[in-house]
């Protein structure tokens, strides 16, 4: 296992120490752990369909145009209809 420095603001070290107690782990865990979910191809290959998904899922998925300005500027204005 290869070892790894950081440098940090020691106010993030203490609550990351916080967190990794409450987890019942410890901190060198928390940051493999974690390094090991972003690195992970099986991560990125998850978060890019949760992403596609999303994607279909959206309002303006739906929309078989473009929206006017007129129909931007409704939509963001106050109240709402």
């Amino acid at each position: 296992m290869a070892s790894l420095t950081i440098a940090i603001d020691p106010e993030i070290l203490e609550a990351a120490k916080l967190e990794a107690a409450r987890r019942q782990t410890s901190l060198d865990q928390l940051v493999a752990d974690y390094l090991t979910t972003v690195a992970s191809p099986a991560s990125k290959k998850s978060n890019r369909d949760a992403l596609l998904r999303l994607i279909q899922q959206s309002p303006l998925g739906d929309i078989d145009r473009p929206l006017t300005r007129e129909e931007i500027y409704a939509e963001r204005s106050w109240p709402r209809s």
